[in-house]
């Protein structure tokens, strides 16, 4: 009888979950608690959701209308994918800013202290939120994507001009690309917002990366540093992925393009865990 009990006993024990791993659980379910229960992280979403389709469905819409009166030079420029998403610089704006709310909304509220207090091991804080952040950012980058497409693309079938379906050549892999791209602004987000650890600074951060500095270090005359920093910052790698034949940047190739980014996500990360670690809450 007790060699039954010990076997069912160490049986159960085999069977059961490793504690880091309920742990984790916790830790997800605790970030998803808070996470859903923020009316504006549902709220902001949804509106940048129809503001990104809106946007290019309208620039569609505008193209197809000017269609039948190119002339032959300006038809055979007529890309119908680049026109189709000229809202993805919104949209990494949009997927930036809400990376650095879901990190930084706890530091307004004094919330994380109750967070960190209640899991000690702030790694398994940060990444509890990035896995989360990231997994919000990859759907609603897979809706705004795709829907985009295909009813920018209707727009243009309906007014006759050049279009395109999922199966054309590099469409998939284009669509795919806004994605990641997407998904990674949203990341850069939360890492840069547990870095600043302020909304208001953390969404100029994510306006000065994302945007300001791109357009700032175009104006400056290449010379061997900005030749060898310039194309690697996270808006010129999106569009290398965007614009595979564009030649801006000889450079950079869409294999760099992917892993440039993910550098980014994976330095800031590095560097978001070191100091959470590192400051009082």
């Amino acid at each position: 009888m007790s060699h039954a009990m010990a076997a069912s006993g160490a049986g159960s024990a085999v069977h059961a979950p490793p504690a880091v791993y309920r742990r984790a659980g916790a830790a997800l379910a605790a970030e998803w608690i808070k996470l859903r229960s923020l009316r504006s992280m549902l709220i902001t979403p949804l509106l940048g959701a129809v503001a990104c389709i809106g946007v290019a469905d309208l620039a569609v819409k505008n193209n197809a209308a000017g269609w039948a009166h190119l002339d032959a030079a300006g038809k055979a420029q007529f890309d119908p994918l680049v026109i189709n998403f000229n809202f993805v610089v919104l949209g990494i704006v949009l997927f930036g800013v809400l990376g650095a709310l879901v990190a930084t909304n706890e530091y307004g509220s004094g919330l994380i202290r109750m967070t960190l207090a209640a899991t000690p091991q702030r790694g398994l804080v940060l990444a509890a939120k990035a896995v989360l952040a990231g997994l919000a950012s990859f759907a609603l980058a897979m809706v705004i994507t795709f829907t985009a497409f295909f009813t920018g693309q209707a727009i243009l079938f309906g007014a006759h001009a050049p279009h395109l379906s999922l199966g054309d050549h590099n469409v998939l892999a284009h669509l795919l690309g806004t994605v990641y791209y997407m998904t990674a602004a949203g990341l850069i987000g939360v890492f840069t917002g547990i870095l600043v650890r302020s909304a208001a600074a953390a969404i100029t951060s994510m306006f000065g990366l994302l945007l300001v500095l791109p357009v700032l270090a175009d104006k400056i005359t290449p010379d061997a540093v900005t030749r060898h920093t310039v194309p690697y910052l996270p808006l010129n790698l999106g569009d290398e992925l965007l614009h595979r034949h564009s030649g801006r940047f000889p450079s950079l190739s869409p294999g760099i393009a992917v892993a440039g980014l993910a550098a980014w996500v994976l330095v800031l990360a590095a560097a978001a865990a070191f100091s959470l670690r590192g400051r009082d809450a």
